[in-house]
């Protein structure tokens, strides 16, 4: 397969890339003694590792290039034996991770960039690298602008990409250091170092919105749209998402209560005085950590949540893995356990369950033990003195429970008090901050 090359050419350019700023920014970081790159050979990627080498060389930091071999086109293989040749020439350590699973039929660019991610993180963790570099530059800013306008994103959504984020909460931090540059910007660089790169051909397909936006994003970039212009209306959409953020950090404490077992109980008197704005990103993240994000809440379900808030009928329904009820003044969401149990199997003697439970066990390892929510099946096999404390007590939602099973024994029940004797189980729980993990982190 023939890999197509392009020769980098220089541009009259707005903002060339400055070494001494890019390096200072670097040594801000204080980065440890290792960090990885993703490379896939075109001219942005390309130029920051080879950025990053000179640095890293610099600075006695093993540079590590990680490029994913997607299979989603044919030339993909031939593409990264031609890059890996490349950076070999330049002393740069380089190594090819691969998508092995199926691959999606829809939706790929999403899906492909999340596996991408996923495997980057992946290798970092496993070779220590704090640091992942990504080479988005100013023209990414711009597209990601345009399509979130397109999507009818709000405030939120338009604040463009960040400099410093975690996907998915791993510890790894990704980091972006030529958002300033425009595209133009890397390609001059490469023509001074004399360095061809990759054309991507999916760049100028049509059938994507990323590759029709691009034209566009290409156009205001030469009518002069530059990073100053664009700092400045990025910064105010921040500011007014910052603002909004601090409301709905302050609120969620006012109308959101959690009591030991887990259970979400929102009073609709507070929260129906909310802007809607408020009231949309609060049931959102609710929803999402209670039903433990396996499905995510979709805009229209969320907004008929918000409707039926407004009436006084009682309402029982299930979202996002939620099964979510409404009464008069309250609303009470927990998850849907009759669809997922959120097993997981006992390794440690301390861990955190579903973000939401501290667990302490009794052994430091209890082998052959897993926690899950207790389920109907579960409230079948207590023995009947707990069953009427349960009926006695009125424990309505007693399927949520956490409970502990041996295999298809049920061993524990820690918020009844039932435990087989037999087996050393759980010492104790407790919620974790639920109000911290619901906040909005300012941007």
């Amino acid at each position: 397969m023939v890999v197509k090359l392009t020769k980098a050419k220089k541009f009259r350019v707005s903002h060339p890339i400055l070494k001494n700023d890019l390096f200072k920014s670097l040594a801000k970081l204080k980065l440890s003694k290792k960090i990885a790159v993703a490379v896939s050979g075109g001219p942005d990627s390309l130029a920051l590792t080879i950025l990053l080498n000179e640095y890293a060389t610099q600075n006695n930091i093993e540079l590590n290039a990680l490029s994913i071999d997607h299979g989603l086109r044919k030339s993909s293989s031939s593409e990264l034996k031609w890059l890996s040749s490349e950076l070999k020439k330049k002393k740069i350590r380089h190594k090819i991770l691969k998508w092995k699973n199926p691959k999606p039929r829809s939706n790929i660019l999403t899906e492909a960039r999340n596996k991408r991610y996923a495997l980057l993180i992946k290798e970092c963790e496993r070779i220590n690298a704090k640091y992942l570099f990504t080479g988005h530059h100013f023209d990414d800013q711009v597209e990601n602008i345009l399509l979130r306008m397109i999507r009818g994103s709000g405030i939120k959504g338009l604040g463009s990409l960040q400099e410093k984020f975690k996907f998915n909460k791993h510890k790894t931090i990704i980091f972006r250091p030529l958002l300033k540059y425009t595209k133009k910007s890397l390609i001059s660089f490469l023509a001074n170092e004399d360095q061809k790169y990759i054309l991507d051909p999916t760049n100028y397909n049509d059938s994507f919105d990323r590759s029709r936006v691009r034209k566009v994003t290409q156009h205001l970039i030469n009518e002069g749209l530059d990073d100053l212009r664009l700092k400045k209306t990025i910064k105010n959409l921040k500011d007014a998402n910052n603002s909004i953020n601090y409301l709905l950090n302050t609120s969620i404490r006012k109308f959101l209560s959690v009591n030991d077992n887990g259970l979400f109980s929102i009073s609709l008197r507070t929260f129906k005085s909310l802007p809607e704005e408020i009231k949309y990103r609060s049931i959102s993240k609710i929803l999402k950590l209670a039903g433990n994000g396996k499905y995510l809440p979709r805009s229209k379900n969320i907004q008929n949540l918000l409707e039926y808030t407004e009436k006084k009928n009682r309402k029982k329904f299930t979202i996002a893995g939620c099964i979510v009820e409404i009464r008069e003044n309250k609303m009470i969401i927990l998850p849907e356990v009759s669809r997922s149990l959120f097993e997981k199997k006992i390794k440690a003697q301390n861990f955190i369950w579903r973000e939401i439970y501290k667990v302490s066990m009794k052994t430091n390892y209890a082998k052959g033990l897993v926690l899950r929510y207790l389920g109907s099946d579960g409230k079948d096999m207590l023995p009947k003195k707990y069953k009427d404390k349960l009926k006695l007590l009125k424990h309505e939602h007693a399927s949520s429970y956490l409970s502990i099973w041996k295999q298809k024994q049920l061993v524990a029940v820690p918020s009844i008090g039932f435990s087989d004797k037999k087996v050393k189980t759980i010492n104790k729980y407790e919620l974790t901050d639920i109000y911290e993990l619901l906040e909005e982190a300012r941007v």
